[in-house]
């Protein structure tokens, strides 16, 4: 099985990144994947400071072959393996949140925690089972590189807890071999990634395997599914802009793919529809907006409402 290792990594989707392999569609494939701020936690004992920080997000670049501009890209994210070692941290000088809440107590914390493959083991009595997830994820833009810290309709660094292991992530084919991205896996993410290191940020091997497929006219932000619900995932400078397109975005999915009049899905996302954000310390904050597949079915769907 072909890998890509995290010897050769990009800070920018960029559609100048030579990848460092090409695989078939649909074939399996094994990615390297570097921890966020670079290669240098080795040991327990390392714990983070910002001046280790030597890297962004680096990802490494596979291109799938025959996957062509107005394509979607399907990525099915078969297993993630965290490293035996995670870490987590904040900067109240570089924390949007912290500076808050910390207006005059200036200082960098952080912890390095040790990873069994089914828990982090926060403390002789703390142990936080594992839920690994893809933090950046995207396809390479036509024009201009975007940095690895950014998010958007390509993917990139969006730090949602639902890209693991059963899901399938939607994206944008805007150059030939798409140019895959991947990156920054945490083993571990609360809502909103207030640490702005994670989540237990770490290294990982991801087994992926991807495939070209139509896209929607609609298109317009990521889409991701998996085996219970339909999800899209909008990134934006605002959270009011990203919380609007994602849920637009699911009413368009809902209508192409199940024929559901969008005035209808949205009586019906006005109750079943799950949305939160997963993520405001990067310079994109992301929302995703989920709706459970076992409302979906055509025939439990009327096609007239009251105007």
């Amino acid at each position: 099985m072909q890998k890509a290792l995290r010897t050769i990594t990009y800070n920018y989707h960029s559609p100048l990144n030579p990848a460092q392999l090409t695989v078939a569609q649909g074939e399996e494939f094994l990615a390297e994947t570097e921890l966020c701020t670079g290669g240098w936690l080795a040991r327990a004992e390392d714990c983070w400071t910002p001046d280790k920080t030597c890297a962004l997000n680096p990802t490494v670049v596979v291109a799938i072959d025959g996957a062509k501009p107005g394509d979607m890209l399907a990525v099915d994210v078969l297993r993630i393996e965290p490293d035996a070692l995670g870490y987590t941290g904040f900067d109240t000088k570089l924390n949007p949140l912290a500076e808050r809440i910390y207006p005059t107590d200036w200082g960098v914390y952080a912890k390095t925690v040790r990873l069994d493959g089914e828990f982090a083991l926060w403390s002789d009595a703390v142990k936080l089972p594992l839920s690994p997830m893809i933090g950046t994820l995207g396809t390479a833009p036509a024009g201009e590189a975007l940095s690895n810290a950014r998010a958007g309709a390509h993917g990139g660094n969006m730090d949602v807890q639902e890209i693991a292991e059963g899901c399938t992530v939607y994206l944008p084919v805007e150059v030939d071999g798409a140019l895959l991205h991947i990156g920054d896996v945490h083993a571990l993410q609360g809502d909103g990634e207030i640490n702005c290191s994670g989540g237990i940020e770490c290294r990982s091997v991801v087994k992926l395997r991807a495939r070209a497929v139509r896209r929607p006219e609609a298109y317009g932000c990521v889409r991701v599914e998996n085996a219970d619900c339909l999800m899209t995932v909008a990134s934006d400078k605002s959270l009011e802009t990203s919380f609007y397109l994602g849920v637009s975005q699911l009413l368009s999915w809902m209508e192409g793919e199940y024929g559901i009049p969008k005035k209808e899905g949205y009586l019906l996302l006005g109750q079943v529809m799950q949305a939160r954000n997963t993520q405001f310390v990067n310079p994109t904050w992301s929302y995703v907006c989920k709706v459970p597949k076992k409302f979906l079915r055509r025939a439990q769907i009327s096609d007239t409402i009251s105007s």
